[in-house]
């Protein structure tokens, strides 16, 4: 009697491909469709660049005689004077957003209505209200209230009211997003609520924004750009200002240092909100709130 040999088991099934989870995965035509459509779009955004600076080298706009004022040294101190003060509104108004911003979080989180719906109504009114608006709104009538101020408070008050009701829902989501067994622990070991959001819950949740809060000083900075309605606070895009008013031939060139400038400043923040995220994720998990996420 013959054994028969077992027939061989069926190789498995190659595994679907995973469905995105918002659309359907692209195939072949469509990816090198989306390739044309950006090598299009590249084409046509070098295009408008070179004839732009065709148009500009045309008028002169380019050349050496535009750049000659940027060769010396006061001028280059007199564009540093304006971004230091740009930078210096926005450390002090960032201060100041992150303590009212912490405030009006906790209040947020408040068990009594007369403590939650008052702080809901000041993060609403102030992040609806456009930041330029703002700032005329304070400088036109706060002066006629008896408080005149220089303009480089009017300035960081607008900030801090803009920027701390949008701190205080990146304070409030960042406490919503710990494991709520951190509140219970901290009440098992005998903390009151406030002892317990004090040394507990708060530390943890800064820490745990700590990008979300980086990536909001960059929209900060940006803003300090729009002193230049206040009129008398020398800051980087009024020193621009300044300086084409001055070189007639050099505006172009003026408000291009500002923005290179502007970027620089921009960009290094940025790269603080990620260094500081990809810690976060690295050391604590999925608890840091990634960069720019508030709510």
């Amino acid at each position: 009697m013959t054994a028969t040999t077992p027939a061989p088991a069926p190789a498995p099934a190659p595994a679907p491909a995973p469905a995105h989870p918002l659309r359907d995965i692209t195939g072949p035509r469509a990816r090198a469709r989306h390739r044309l459509l950006e090598i299009g779009a590249y084409l046509l955004l070098a295009a408008g660049v070179s004839y732009v600076l065709a148009r500009a080298a045309g008028r002169g706009e380019l050349s050496a005689r535009a750049w000659q004022p940027f060769t010396e040294p006061g001028l280059w101190a007199f564009v540093g004077h304006g971004l230091l003060n740009n930078l210096r509104a926005a450390v002090t108004g960032m201060l100041l957003s992150v303590v009212i911003g912490v405030l009006l979080g906790v209040a947020l989180l408040a068990g009594a209505r007369l403590v939650r719906w008052p702080a809901r109504a000041a993060v609403e009114l102030f992040r609806s209200v456009p930041l330029l608006l703002l700032l005329y709104f304070i400088s036109l009538v706060l002066p006629s209230w008896g408080l005149d101020l220089s303009d480089f408070w009017f300035l960081v008050i607008g900030l801090t009211l803009f920027n701390a009701a949008v701190i205080g829902d990146i304070v409030r989501a960042g406490i919503l997003a710990l494991p709520r067994g951190q509140t219970e622990a901290a009440h098992a070991l005998g903390f009151s609520r406030l002892s317990g959001l004090r040394y507990v819950i708060l530390p943890q949740a800064l820490r745990a924004m700590s990008p979300a809060l980086v990536s909001q000083l960059v929209i900060l900075l940006k803003g300090t750009a729009l002193a230049f309605v206040l009129g008398g606070y020398i800051e980087l895009l009024r020193s621009a200002t300044i300086i084409g008013n001055y070189f007639s031939a050099s505006v172009l060139q003026a408000y291009l240092v500002a923005a290179l400038l502007f970027m620089a400043a921009n960009l290094a923040l940025t790269a603080a909100a990620r260094r500081l995220e990809t810690r976060g994720r690295r050391r604590y998990g999925k608890a840091v709130l990634p960069a720019g996420e508030a709510a």
